[in-house]
């Protein structure tokens, strides 16, 4: 009779732990299914002659957030925060003690980049994000990546973007570090394609300021 019980309590905690495991399994973000995003309209046409210069523009704000949405959305023609140098790739991972780019400092920071993308050909984009802490994305003033919290890394939910046309599309990135180590890549699957890789350097620009200067 005791051998039964032991039996009886040892498949009941498997069953639990499983149960457990599924939830956890499928809170991950790289589980969900891709959010599809339309009504995407490029701001320059690739034959634009307006000079764009390489890498998206940074602004960094020197606070500790625990959340994407306790930073504000700053004006790059207007800010008073630091501008810093424009940043060519979204692609890194730094250690605990290691600067945030052109920062100064290891923690403790958020950064605003702002830029276009640039989509050499119509039809559906995959896109995803890998980031340490929060994230978010915006294209043509529309969130399509966000994971908003602390956290180790991982990959943000995917989203599939819809694009009609080629051109230069707007982008904001708002990211911070709070502790710790930090990381920040950004991945796309291209139209017809079936695998993620880094969005290129050549795919990124911004506008230059007023002075002609980056």
């Amino acid at each position: 009779m005791k051998l039964q019980k032991l039996i009886l309590w040892i498949s009941l905690v498997t069953l639990l732990s499983g149960v457990g495991q599924g939830t956890a399994a499928e809170s991950e973000p790289h589980a969900l299914q891709p959010v599809e995003i339309s009504g995407l309209v490029p701001e320059r046409e690739l034959s634009d002659e307006k000079p764009l210069n390489p890498g998206l523009s940074t602004i960094y704000i020197y606070k500790f957030f625990r959340h994407i949405d306790q930073m504000p959305v700053l004006d790059p023609k207007m800010t008073a925060e630091k501008v810093g140098k424009p940043i060519p790739v979204l692609n890194h991972h730094f250690g605990e003690k290691d600067l945030i780019f052109d920062s100064g400092v290891s923690q403790g920071i958020g950064i605003q980049m702002n830029g276009f993308l640039k989509f050499s050909e119509a039809g559906k984009y995959g896109m995803m994000a890998l980031s340490n802490d929060g994230i978010r994305v915006e294209i043509c003033s529309k969130t399509i990546l966000m994971d908003p919290n602390v956290h180790f890394d991982r990959f943000s939910p995917q989203a599939v973007l819809d694009i009609p046309k080629p051109g230069w599309y707007p982008v904001m990135i708002q990211y911070f570090q709070r502790k710790g180590a930090a990381a920040i890549e950004m991945h796309w699957k291209l139209p017809g394609k079936a695998d993620f890789s880094i969005i290129p350097a050549e795919v990124y620009a911004h506008a230059p300021t007023s002075d002609g200067s980056s």
